[in-house]
């Protein structure tokens, strides 16, 4: 019989869920390496490794991040924001063992493909960098595989007028005479090097033992918490046909199971959405590749709707349709294909109305991943039925505000 009943869900967030933190914390922090700058140039800036761990934790959280030119030449090696955006694009790598690109802009994911029909790294790279072309230029460019001669040709490739231009490049490892090529092109590249991406703590349960998530409030005031570890491994753990009960008790089901095809996207979108966008986060994926991401805004359907926008503004680049800005995206009708069409979306948390499924609807969005937990899920879930939209839950949220 199909209906999963998740109606109690949303006592969730008004329920205390306290941890077991000591009265006082001591962390022993061991300086890993003085940066060339921080966040800004005029800021000083080291990084540390917790050193009061056992030795799994430490492999874990000493993620090895050596600088391949962190001499004198050329830019003088890393800096803190570089390094920050290497960290935080392996956070994202964690989840995928095939072949993955990530292009990392301050710190959220500007470009984004994971291996959906067997493409190469090169491939990847490029449809990474036009999901995004404008705001990749500069950017952070890591993947979770060995980087080869194809992919490093394809970060000098003309777009338009002038080379594609990468600041800074990190992989586990790097072919023969890759390095060399890379020097040669740019003088001013970094080039990183980092392992034990395989151990980083992802899903529940794993050992994270030592480890916390540390966040600075001014004034001299730390907030610690549980790294954040989700539950969601397969389409095993997703609740395809969430129902809730109303108070006229009538049953609210989602009639419409994800595809294959959706399932993968929905997954990678919810994997996107826990370490690559800031709540209120909106992630669209397709085919493996990033479409657009609505990342740090206000409002819910804000978040959407500026992700729409912007998705139909870079799609309007690839095609080289003009575009006025003060007028939006006046103009996409003209797109040979919308990009959103087929396309799949998380949120971090749940919609609070209807509104934010319509604006999805509009464009094409054929499937959805959220907590759920609105007191309007009802109303959520007949508008998703509405347009035969699958919507499976995770029943877990995913608010990251770095």
């Amino acid at each position: 019989m199909r209906g999963t009943d998740i109606s109690d869900f949303k006592r969730s967030y008004r329920t205390r869920n306290e941890g077991e933190f000591p009265q006082s914390m001591v962390i022993h922090l061991i300086k890993s390496s003085d940066k060339k700058y921080g966040e800004n140039p005029n800021q000083h800036a080291a990084t540390y490794k917790i050193n009061d761990m056992n030795e799994v934790a430490t492999f874990r959280i000493n993620v090895d991040i050596n600088s391949v030119r962190n001499d004198d030449k050329g830019k003088g090696g890393l800096s803190l924001t570089n390094e920050l955006d290497i960290t935080r694009a392996m956070d994202n790598l964690k989840f995928f063992e095939k072949e993955t690109a990530v292009i990392m802009k301050h710190n959220i994911v500007s470009g984004f493909a994971t291996q959906a029909n067997k493409e190469s790294l090169d491939e990847l790279f490029r449809k990474a960098r036009d999901s995004d072309l404008r705001s990749n230029f500069g950017g952070t460019f890591v993947t979770n595989k060995p980087l080869n001669k194809e992919t490093a040709e394809a970060m000098y490739e003309k777009k338009g007028q002038s080379p594609f231009f990468v600041d800074v490049v990190a992989a586990p490892s790097f072919e023969e005479g890759v390095i060399g090529y890379l020097q040669e092109q740019s003088k001013n590249i970094r080039i990183a090097e980092f392992s034990g991406l395989e151990n980083l703590p992802k899903f529940k349960r794993d050992d994270t033992f030592g480890l916390y998530s540390l966040k600075e409030m001014p004034g001299g005031r730390i907030g610690v918490q549980d790294l954040y570890l989700t539950s969601i491994k397969s389409k095993e753990d997703l609740i395809m046909d969430p129902m809730v009960i109303d108070k006229e008790n009538k049953k609210h089901i989602i009639q419409r199971d994800p595809t294959e095809r959706e399932i993968k996207d929905l997954i990678t979108s919810w994997y996107l959405n826990i370490s690559g966008a800031r709540s209120n986060g909106i992630v669209f994926v397709k085919n493996g590749t990033l479409v657009a991401m609505g990342s740090g805004q206000v409002e819910r359907v804000g978040a959407i709707e500026q992700a729409i926008i912007k998705g139909m503004q870079k799609a309007m680049d690839r095609e080289d349709i003009l575009y006025d800005p003060l007028r939006g995206i006046q103009g996409y009708e003209n797109l040979s294909k919308n990009p959103f069409k087929g396309a799949v979306c998380s949120s971090d948390a749940f919609f609070p109305f209807s509104d934010s499924i319509d604006v999805l609807a509009s464009v094409g969005v054929s499937a959805v991943i959220q907590p759920y937990g609105s007191i309007k899920d009802s109303e959520v879930i007949d508008a998703a039925n509405e347009y035969k939209m699958a919507m499976p839950a995770t029943l877990e949220r995913c608010f990251g505000h770095f």
